[in-house]
């Protein structure tokens, strides 16, 4: 089963490629690490003195005089030195952390013997070192002594510094300051710059502890304890044959085999510890249960050229850099060789690029060198050579993933695992060499064989690879069982999208976002309840058999689509049935999201992926109308629970992707709907004298869609058919609007007298059939109705008028009666501009009134900047003691001066006290105040420069910006003059459409109808109706079926569009490069003729 799977094959996948440590967590104290590695970790010392003949110093064969041996060391004048015999195991005496003095640079280090068990040492590392497991080792050599290297040299280090901070692996070096290996710890530092990125590049330096310079400072003092921190001082300026350590290095084996001033000590150590870590399992691993080796190799000499063998013979890849001198030149000339390797051209290789070495040597080294090179080249499976000049971004990435799958492929124990090969070449990401030499004609996938590597796959974003299983043979449907979405939605969603999609959801309340927010939710619920009681598990089981699990290609689709992978998307959204649903769908929800995000970055991007699935969703439904109108109007009203119930419509009005509302398909089809059995093609004018004179319907005036059969229900259905238009029911309505207009308009001029007459009772039940209308509106669309903003003017105006009812029923009340006059008149106004709406319908008219909408949203801050003017100079000029009368010169003064009128009395030369008075009333302004001497009190200089400071930023800065306001949203609706009318009359359509289909006022009886049928419904019992499930109808899995055709040609389409771009372009350049080359030519016969 799936769940068994996954526990294990499917588990192991997720670990290792969800950034989780597979590193032992073991929290040792210092006193507990200080115990073990003295225990398991030795150092040697000399305990035989055997005198060096050659030495004039008098040193032991070890290189140490006898005075630093230790106490009881022995004479020994007849053996030929060896460590194993002369030299003895002591707990070592150098570990803990290395402080480089003045550079601030810290790491570990240790001394150990070097024949320390391999396994103990990778112990060291991982559980008290705590080093995370690596996915690769590195392991470079080359060139031990000073060079300049060269610039493209340097590249190929930084690139694979690089690879190993990315892929999580070690790197071996010699880890001194000094030739490959110092060149190395720069490459390292300037890539780890940032702290966070220096825990991720482990440098670990092996080198030999008698060739290390200082090393005294790193062996404890006798009384340390627990934590040591060593103080390391490098000398660069030091003459003398030992090394400095590179400060730039993470870690440091120390290996000690009781010598001074003997190189290579560490070589036997670092082969062990490489091949143990190459043979170790790792049921982890992406590379058949192993962690991959190589060995990168550039210039060197003897040492080099032992440790390739020596690497060749543990079956571990080498890379080898030509055009980096010495060895690795060697190596590469012979590679490419053909026919039988013979000792005379290997010869004739190091006299070419080694002839000052070669020339010293002996006939027995030269022979042992001609030997290792010979063993060397018998394996070209385990070596790849790149160039130096072709060094590129991606050549060393390239060269370690070829290198380690020919290592892999070529392995008698792992040649057969296919599998692991291809997770091999997925990590690396090499396409073309899993299509070329894994997908070959001879050998056949199965499903389930993909079903591991397609989770990676998806996990690691890799689209080309996901195509590519897709192509032979993975079934995406048998494959997205309920526990692989969980796992995705679960384990590898990013936290920050699932926050900024509640952000979304409670922000803007829609039903799409409330849907895959719950949807998201249950899968990472559902992943904290598998192992609990029997009532969970029932849980899960009917979340098993929801509606998004029968859907599983669409719930993948909004996984990828939510976290921005826009590639992989595709490839998705290419398998997915209803696409042209999903790409709206994918449109709304990145347009949402967008919204919340704060990185503006990738705001951008989905905006970005927004507009690219709406033009796909807008070619693809072309591509369907152009092949089957009725068919593709289908589409546009098939709703799918995938994506919260809603159709094509409904997510593009959401998402207003107004492309695809204007394009000519979804407009006729809103013209079928407008007009409905009434033919498109007959004139306004005609269904509007229809209204009048009703034969005119019955006597062919009008052409319908459809023809009845039944010459005797020819007439009624003519006539049921033209009275429910919608068109129809918005033209009885616009003209019983102005006729409701005219009625209230007459009795507020002629007609309003002390008690309400027959008219305005009239007036009175008209406007009750409209508040009807209202509450019926707003029972269907919830709270989707006041965020329309002519329904909230509806609602003004009917509450308005009611409220004008209340004061004008009071007629005994003089005061009373009038102010419902008034009110009834201030309504009057709100039902007029109200009747702005229906010019919607018109091509010309209806973006005007989306350019006025827009206009009134920018006049609020010119409106803004007078009122908080108003109150300083005001208050400075009035007394203020009537608040009444303050706060309308605050509003009134302002304003005034906004629209040209100079304010009179701002000094006192001009200031006319017969204009205002001193007590305050209604009919005059209260005067300023006055000083001792009847003059006004308030300072001139004060008022003045704030009045001169208002009309300047007002009325040159502030209404010249306002204009150019005006003018950009003009501009900008003008633009796109026809889409916008197209996409505003979807409401219009979809308005009249959804109203019941009786003309006004007639509608009330409908209304009473209805309200008595759901009392009776409330009554009886409910009766509970089964929730429709989408493609269960023939006809919706036939529709689409027919758009996944038409899919596959649109495909077809934009793929042979984008091949004759690029062949044009191919074109294109051959012609530029002849005319190059005939100028090229005329030049030269130019500077022939000057000669």
């Amino acid at each position: 089963t799936m769940k068994n799977r996954r526990n294990g094959t499917l588990e192991g996948s997720k670990i290792l490629y969800s950034s989780i440590s597979r590193s032992t967590d073991v929290s040792d104290s210092d006193s507990d690490l200080v115990n073990f590695i003295r225990e398991h970790f030795k150092k040697r010392e000399c305990v035989f003195f055997t005198r060096d003949a050659k030495s004039m110093d008098h040193l032991c064969k070890c290189g140490y005089s006898k005075s630093q041996h230790i106490e009881g060391t022995q004479v020994n004048n007849s053996e030929k030195w060896n460590y194993r015999k002369h030299t003895k195991e002591l707990p070592t005496d150098a570990f803990g952390d290395i402080q480089f003095e003045n550079l601030g640079k810290r790491g570990k280090y240790i001394r150990l013997s070097c024949d320390t068990d391999s396994e103990m040492l990778y112990d060291l590392m991982t559980q008290h070192w705590h080093l995370k497991t690596p996915n690769l080792v590195i392991s470079v050599t080359g060139g031990a002594k000073n060079f300049a290297l060269k610039p493209r040299m340097r590249k190929i280090f930084s690139r694979l510094i690089y690879i190993a901070q990315s892929k999580g692996a070690w790197i071996f070096t010699g880890g001194t300051h000094y030739g490959l290996m110092k060149y190395i710890g720069e490459v390292v530092r300037d890539n780890t710059i940032s702290r966070s990125s220096e825990e991720n590049v482990v440098a670990i330096g092996i080198a030999a502890w008698g060739m290390i310079s200082n090393r005294e400072s790193l062996i404890r003092s006798g009384d340390a304890e627990g934590y040591y921190a060593a103080h390391y001082i490098m000398d660069d300026l030091k003459r003398d044959p030992l090394y400095c350590l590179d400060n730039n290095h993470t870690h440091l084996l120390l290996v000690d085999n009781g010598t001074h001033g003997h190189p290579t000590v560490e070589a036997k150590l670092r082969t062990q510890l490489e091949k143990y870590i190459s043979e170790r399992v790792i049921p982890d691993s992406n590379y058949g249960g192993k962690i991959p080796i190589v060995c990168f190799t550039q210039g060197g000499g003897k040492e080099t050229l032992k440790a390739i063998n020596v690497a060749i013979k543990s079956k571990i890849p080498c890379i080898v850099v030509e055009g980096s001198g010495q060895i690795a030149d060697v190596i590469a000339s012979l590679v490419e060789a053909e026919g039988i390797l013979a000792s005379s051209s290997v010869k004739e290789r190091l006299l070419r690029y080694l002839p000052h070495t070669v020339s010293r040597l002996t006939e027995e080294d030269t022979e042992s060198w001609i030997r290792w090179i010979k063993e060397i080249i018998e394996n070209p499976h385990l070596l790849t050579v790149i160039k130096i000049e072709e060094a590129g971004d991606e050549i060393v990435s390239n060269a370690i993933s070829f290198a380690l799958y020919k290592a892999f492929g070529t392995n008698e124990q792992d040649k057969d695992n296919w599998n692991g090969q291809l997770q091999l070449l997925l990590e690396w990401n090499q396409l073309e060499l899993a299509s070329d030499e894994i997908f070959t004609n001879d050998r056949h996938w199965e499903s389930a064989d993909l079903q591991d590597v397609m989770f990676i796959a998806l996990i690691k974003d890799r689209p080309k690879f996901v195509r590519l299983f897709l192509e032979n043979g993975l079934n995406l449907r048998k494959f997205l069982s309920h526990e692989v979405l969980t796992e995705l939605f679960a384990n590898n969603f990013s936290s920050l999208v699932f926050k900024n999609l509640q952000i979304a959801k409670n922000s803007y309340n829609d039903a799409l976002l409330t849907f895959v927010w719950r949807m998201v939710e249950d899968f990472r619920r559902s992943i904290k309840k598998e192992n609990k009681n029997s009532k969970d598990e029932t849980e899960i089981q009917l979340l098993d058999e929801s509606s998004i699990t029968r859907h599983p290609l669409q719930a993948l689709f909004i996984w990828a689509v939510l976290q921005n992978k826009k590639e992989l998307s595709k490839v998705i959204w290419e398998q997915t049935r209803g696409c042209t649903l999903a790409a709206l769908g994918a449109s709304k929800l990145l347009k949402s999201l967008a919204k919340v995000k704060n990185d503006i970055n990738a705001a951008g991007e989905s905006e970005e992926l927004a507009n690219e699935y709406e033009t796909r969703a807008v070619e693809l439904f072309s591509e369907c109308y152009s092949s089957d109108e009725e068919l593709a109007e289908q589409l546009l009203t098939y709703p799918c629970e995938a994506w919260g119930g809603s159709n094509c419509l409904e997510l593009a009005v959401e998402a207003k992707d107004q492309q695809f509302i204007a394009q000519p398909g979804v407009q006729n089809f809103l013209s079928k709907q407008w007009y409905g059995e009434i033919s498109r093609d007959t004139k306004n004018w005609k269904i509007l004298l229809c209204l009048f004179l009703f034969p005119l319907i019955g006597c062919g005036f009008i052409s319908f869609r459809k023809k009845p059969v039944e010459r005797s229900k020819k007439l009624l259905l003519y006539y049921a058919s033209f009275f429910t238009s919608p068109f129809v029911v918005f033209s009885w309505n616009v003209i019983f609007y102005i006729v409701f207009l005219l009625l209230f308009a007459y009795v507020l001029l002629m007609d309003f007298q002390r008690e309400p007459t027959l008219l305005e009772l009239i007036l009175y039940v008209l406007v009750f059939i409209l508040f009807c209308d209202e509450v019926r509106q707003w029972y269907m669309n919830g709270n989707k109705y006041f965020l329309d903003p002519w329904n909230i003017m509806d609602t003004l105006g009917i509450f308005y008028f009611i409220a004008g009812i209340i004061f004008r029923l009071h007629s005994s009340n003089e005061s009373s009666w009038y102010s419902g006059r008034v009110i009834f008149c201030l309504d009057y106004i709100i039902f007029t501009l109200r009747l702005i709406h229906i010019f919607t319908v018109s091509r010309n008219l209806g973006p005007k009134i989306i350019m006025l909408q827009r206009m009134l949203l920018r006049v609020k801050f010119p409106l803004y900047r007078g009122l908080v003017w108003g109150p300083s100079p005001t208050k400075v000029l009035k007394d203020g003691s009537h608040l009444k009368t303050w706060l309308y010169r605050v509003a009134e003064d302002p304003n005034l001066a906004m629209f040209g009128q100079y304010p009179d009395d701002i000094d006192g030369t001009t200031y006319n006290f017969d204009r205002c008075t001193f007590s305050g009333n209604e009919s005059k302004p209260l005067c300023v105040e006055l000083d001792a001497n009847n003059q006004p009190r308030f300072p001139e200089w004060i008022t003045i420069p704030l009045v001169c400071i208002y009309m300047l930023s007002t009325n040159i800065l502030l209404v010249n910006l306002l204009v150019a306001m005006f003018g950009y949203t003009v501009g900008s609706v003008q633009e796109n003059n026809d889409q916008v009318w197209k996409f505003q009359r979807y409401f219009l359509v979809q308005e009249y459409g959804s109203r019941l289909t009786i003309p006004f006022p007639f509608v009330i009886f409908a209304y009473i109808y209805m309200v008595l049928k759901k009392c009776f419904q409330c009554c009886c019992e409910k009766q509970c109706k089964e929730p429709s499930i989408c493609c269960s109808k023939n006809e919706d899995n036939e529709t689409l079926a027919w758009e996944a055709v038409m899919k596959e040609n649109y495909l077809v389409k934009t793929n042979s569009k984008a091949n004759d771009s690029s062949e044009e372009m191919v074109h294109r350049f051959r012609q530029l490069d002849v005319k190059l080359n005939d100028l090229k030519g005329l030049l030269k016969e130019i500077a022939n003729k000057l000669k």
